[in-house]
């Protein structure tokens, strides 16, 4: 891997920022452990999760309604 990101990740091993009017998240990928997950970090907070490829095809296979639900700006809990 270089420094610029090239390498089987490109950019994903940096982090890449996606973000609008409601929301600014870094998406990077984490190979420290068994297997790579995903790394999901609210720009604003800092708080950080770590999504692995079980819950990654999960939210791929989930119905519209659900992932509506959780992006319901109401049950969104800051600490």
């Amino acid at each position: 891997m270089t420094q610029d990101g090239a390498g089987p990740l490109g950019p994903f091993a940096r982090g890449v920022l996606v973000g609008n009017e409601f929301a600014s998240v870094e998406i990077s990928v984490d190979t420290a452990g068994r297997v790579p997950r995903l790394v999901l970090r609210d720009v604003t907070s800092g708080r950080a999760r770590h999504i692995d490829p079980l819950v990654l095809e999960a939210l791929v296979h989930m119905s519209d309604e659900t992932m509506r639900s959780l992006a319901d700006p109401n049950l969104i809990v800051s600490d």
